[in-house]
């Protein structure tokens, strides 16, 4: 039935018959289909209308609006208007009656009320339209469009959502309450989308709710800068009830964000400002309107967007400013105290205080009004105080809730948020701040040892209800102060104006006790062996410290020890930098010791989660996250080569020490933690510096490997080698992923070749069909003969690559031959279970055959079968896969277009050797991919297609077996490069702009391969045009051709190209479908 309806956009001729529907049919869903068909033929079909045509059917759905608009369902009016804002989209340029479409909307406006709404939906819909590229038009097109639109009727438009909003204000509309609501919530919709339009085509990202500056034209000021517009929005926010109250909000807000240069001069600026700040204040007076939540959060962007667009030393010089300071204040504290309807509001209003304090250092004490400086620090305090302490008591709240209320804690995103607006505001006022939080801190502590010492060895479920609900709330709380504490420290700045003024002494201080928390959980988890677990947000809130402190106060642990330098045998005393002189107060502030105690504290709680977190995924994700940072960094990985913790995860890293590597969940993590740890160990003397030489940290992974390798069959697919199988190739692939030289790849291929090489083909043959296991294997295998970094680099009298490959090869084709005869999975995940497999082995042969380290000649020189089974293998198993699935899954399409076009590039002959059913199989394929919407893949088959026609134009003609194959299959497909020809064409001509360039580089290959096809294409187009295109277009080809030479050569392709994008931009201007 879709596809009959889907006919009806198929083709210019079907207009009458939809033209019929819309005339004739009671249903409304045919009216639908009729109406959505029309908006697809008129994109897709335009040139094929005269201008005259196109006003017609403009005016027939305008007219057809008119007279049954009120009576449609909405969806069919939508679908309606839709049409007509196309057509004059697109008929912009080409008569003026396009460009009259707001003056014929006025007639619906003048109407009925039902009209009016119409008129109103029509007009949103058309700056919708007009702002929106629309797919298959160029920018340029869309901006030309755009910018005649806005300069034009775009302020016509706004003027009339005004106007609409300033009759239903003053009842001059006589409409029921129904009717007032839906053109209240249109016209206030219609204003937005207006001070929303992209005026100067920066095409600014939707998908963040922070408004930029609005670059509204000069001729919009009066109404902008009119008292009675934001009168008018401020009045409708007041009266009226969300959505309408929330639109009219945000019209505000945008007004708000009006680029500062449209305003003459400053007064006039600061009038506006003042009136702004006025209507705030009136509001914050009254509470209006702030009960409903869409009201409030807009409100809360109302504030915070203030400050963005004007300066503090404007707000402190306008009339009641400290008034609106002391009205935001207490807005602000009673918000946080509600947290509960506020959470996703609260970092706007930070946001605010942020800003204002950041600007403070850049205004005058003595300007504006009075005392303003003081009254800020004031009201900063008193809500950095206030949200500490709601913070702390939303801890109880929600635990006594019972579940009833959300807890904060485990928003993420808001909680990110909120945290990322903290260090500018607690800062401000940093001695205070910490006085306050300290305050809190210590106490806490002092309650949460007392708890502990208790509960001793014990876990905190056993407890007695009313202990446990105690250590609970405790938790909670610290866990909050952590976040704090970590969000402050890690705003520290290193900035020359910021340094030395003693920041660091507190930063010590809060350091200090979290610290010493971190040293109490880690106390209570060993001594109670992992059962005297904290909670796990608190354990979430430490890393998210950990990775803070890291940040600000690790990169400087190597200049530190440096504090001397040698000349000439002389050793020289350098005077410490001002940043070392802060960094080394940091450190004895804090009183745990120096830079090295405080990362062994760090390292070891990273230690201690490893070891008794194997469950809690997210732990262990974070944990290894904070591993690698610290690895990543040049002096924090230096460091951490010292420390104990890291010697003994060095020699430790088995399931036995670490059962989190024997969790299937955590299965990827395994290859995390062993990368990590290689990383480390082959860093300059990090064997050295860690006691292990690299054998010996691999000797628990070889001997897993060697007691596998001897079970027989049965033992092998037992259940018992299932953990350790998955285990040691997750394991194999970490360390494969830090080697990135020559020599390390080296000792790691002498370890595994010769003796544990064959284990990966008989266990590829023996749980082909588990994808736990093969998924680890082949992503190994991957990895292992990936050429990354040219490290798979051999000697030149090596056999190693093509020990390699030929490893590679058994591996693809034992699990190749085994996953081809299986029988397809009837239910479950197809791709999981069957295709990833099969895309993994692609993707290994993909790698081996382009690694540059085998010269594939000799494999047939010898009779080597190896090379030859892997292309048969890989081959069957990338033409198994149905084209529809291959296209579904984007890894599997990339590793099945990937490895034809590399048999096209480097095995021309093996795939010309192919049967004709297959070759020709093989083409479809690449016909297929060609037309993908992924410009990878339709770029990977236009190479495929350039190897293939490069060979033919330089080879034809010649006596060679692969040329006489190819005559052979082009002798029972003679269309194949005409058909090609074609589908490039036309997807050059009318296809999406992202396939362009990849479309284009075969072209010329291909015209020169077969003349004929080219030359049937271009009359094949001609006869679809009438006389007047055929000139033009003729003339277009000759252009094509002029200058370009019966040549491969890249000067010669790169001038072809260019001139096929003169050749697409010209034609699609007459062209017709």
């Amino acid at each position: 039935a879709q596809s009959r309806l889907l006919s009806l956009q198929s083709s210019a001729s079907f207009i009458p018959q939809c033209q019929y529907i819309l005339d004739r049919s009671q249903s409304q869903y045919a009216l639908l289909v009729a109406s959505n068909s029309l908006t697809e033929l008129i994109s897709s079909h335009w040139n094929n209308f005269t201008i005259a045509q196109r006003i017609d059917i403009r005016n027939y759905v305008l007219g057809y609006l008119a007279n049954n608009g009120p009576t449609l369902q909405d969806f069919v009016t939508l679908s309606l208007i839709k049409l007509v804002c196309r057509i004059t989209k697109l008929g912009w340029f080409d008569d003026s009656t396009h460009r009259d479409l707001t003056d014929d909307v006025t007639k619906f406006l003048q109407a009925t009320v039902d009209h009016c709404i119409l008129g109103l939906k029509i007009l949103n819909q058309l700056v919708d339209e007009l702002n929106i590229p629309t797919s298959g038009r160029t920018l340029t097109q869309h901006r030309k469009t755009s910018v005649s639109f806005r300069d034009l009727c775009l302020f016509k438009v706004f003027q009339l959502g005004l106007t609409t909003l300033k009759q239903l204000q003053t009842r001059a509309i006589t409409a029921d309450h129904r009717q007032e609501v839906i053109l209240g919530e249109q016209a206030l919709s219609l204003t937005v989308r207006c001070l929303n339009f992209d005026f100067i085509g920066t095409n600014p990202d939707e998908s963040t709710e922070d408004v930029g500056t609005i670059q509204a034209p000069t001729n919009w000021r009066p109404v902008l800068q009119d008292p009675g517009t934001t009168e008018l929005l401020l009045d409708f926010y007041a009266n009226t009830e969300p959505p309408r109250s929330n639109k009219a909000m945000e019209a505000v807000i945008l007004i708000c964000s009006v680029r500062r240069s449209l305003f003459p001069s400053d007064k006039e600026r600061e009038a506006f400002l003042g009136r702004i700040m006025a209507g705030i204040r009136e509001l914050l007076k009254n509470q209006t309107g702030l009960q409903h939540q869409d009201n409030y959060h807009q409100f809360c962007r109302l504030l915070g967007r203030l400050k963005a667009n004007y300066q503090l030393s404007e707000l402190v010089k306008t009339e009641g400013y400290l008034d609106w300071l002391d009205l935001a204040a207490s807005f602000t504290t009673q918000s946080i105290r509600n947290w509960q309807y506020s959470t996703n509001s609260i970092h706007y209003l930070l946001a605010l205080w942020g800003r204002l304090v950041a600007a403070v250092p850049y205004v005058r004490p003595d300007s504006g009004a009075k005392g303003h400086v003081q009254a800020l620090e004031n009201h900063v305090l008193n809500v950095i105080e206030c949200y500490v302490e709601s913070m702390l008591g939303s801890v109880e709240t929600v635990l006594r809730s019972d579940g009833a209320l959300e807890d904060p804690l485990e928003d993420d995103g808001s909680l990110m948020e909120q945290m990322d607006r903290l260090p500018t505001i607690c800062r401000f006022q940093y001695n205070s701040v910490a006085t306050i939080i300290l305050a809190k801190f210590d106490p806490l502590m002092e309650k949460y040892r007392e708890l502990m010492s208790h509960l001793m060895t014990s876990s905190t479920e056993s407890a007695p209800p009313n202990v446990a609900q105690q250590v609970n709330i405790l938790e909670g709380q610290l866990t909050w102060l952590t976040y704090v504490c970590g969000a402050i420290v890690g705003g520290h700045s290193w900035s020359s104006s910021r340094i030395g003024n003693g920041e660091e002494t507190l930063d010590a201080s809060l350091s200090k006790r979290v610290l010493q928390l971190a040293q109490g959980m880690d106390f209570r988890l060993t001594n109670s062996n992992g059962v005297g677990k904290a909670d796990v947000k608190l354990e979430m809130a430490m890393l998210y410290y950990f990775q803070n402190f890291r940040r600000v106060y690790m990169f400087m642990w190597e200049s530190s020890n440096s504090d001397s330098m040698s000349m000439g045998g002389m050793k020289l005393e350098s005077v410490p930098s001002t940043k070392q002189k802060v960094y080394q107060n940091m450190f004895e502030n804090m009183g745990l010791g120096d830079h090295t105690v405080v990362a062994n504290l760090i390292v070891t709680k990273i230690g201690k989660n490893l070891k008794f977190w194997p469950d809690e995924h997210e732990i262990v994700s974070k944990t290894l996250d904070l591993l690698t940072d610290m690895a990543g960094g040049y002096s924090s990985s230096k460091l951490l080569l010292t420390l104990d913790t890291v010697k003994y995860l060095a020699s430790h890293h088995t399931h036995e020490e670490f059962p989190f590597l024997n969790v299937l969940s955590n299965a990827r993590k395994r290859t995390t933690f062993h990368a990590i740890l290689v990383r480390l160990l082959l860093s300059p003397n990090g064997q050295e510096k860690l006691g292990v030489t690299f054998d010996q940290f691999m000797e628990p992974i070889i001997e897993t490997m060697s007691q596998l390798g001897a079970l027989d069959a049965t033992q092998l697919r037992s259940e018992a080698a299932k953990m350790p199988l998955i285990g040691v190739f997750r394991d194999l692939r970490g360390v494969t992923m830090s080697l990135h030289n020559r020599r390390s790849y080296g000792m790691l291929f002498d370890m595994l070749e010769p003796r544990h090489m064959p284990l990966l083909s008989r266990v590829a043959d023996s749980w082909f069909d588990q994808p736990d296991v093969m998924i680890s294997l082949l992503r190994f295998v991957q990895e292992f003969c990936h050429n990354k970094a040219n490290r798979v680099n051999f000697d030149q009298s090596s056999p190693n690559g093509i020990l390699l490959f030929r490893a590679t090869s058994d591996v693809v084709c034992a699990f190749g031959r085994r996953a081809l005869n299986a029988t397809a999975p009837t239910s479950g995940d197809i791709y999981k279970s069957k295709y990833k497999g099969m895309s993994l082995a692609l993707s290994i042969i993909n790698s081996a055959l382009g690694g540059n380290y085998v010269c594939f000649g000799v494999f047939a020189l010898y009779n080597d079968p190896a090379l030859e089974n892997a292309l048969d293998i890989s081959l069957k198993m990338a033409l198994g896969i149905p084209l529809e699935h291959v296209v579904a899954y984007p890894k599997l399409s990339s590793s099945v277009f990937g490895f034809i076009e590399i048999i096209f590039r480097n095995h021309i002959k093996t795939t010309l050797a192919l049967d004709t059913s297959v070759f020709m199989q093989l083409m479809n394929a690449v016909h297929e991919g060609l037309q993908s919407s992924d410009a990878q893949i339709s770029s990977m088959c236009a190479n495929s297609i350039d190897h293939l026609a490069t060979f033919y134009y330089e080879n034809s003609g010649k006596d060679k077996p692969e040329v006489h194959n190819f005559n052979k299959h082009l002798a029972a497909q003679p269309d194949l490069f005409s058909s090609l020809t074609a589908t490039l064409f036309n997807l050059l001509l009318f296809g999406p702009p992202q396939n362009h360039w990849a479309v284009m580089r075969p072209m010329l290959s291909l015209m020169l391969a077969s003349e004929s096809s080219f030359t049937a294409y271009k009359d094949h187009l001609m006869s679809t045009q009438d006389s007047t295109n055929q000139a033009l277009l003729n003339e277009s080809f000759n252009k094509l051709l002029s200058d370009v030479n019966r040549s491969l050569e890249s000067s010669n392709r790169d001038r072809f190209t260019q001139k096929l994008t003169a050749f697409r931009v010209s034609t699609r201007g007459f062209l017709t479908l």
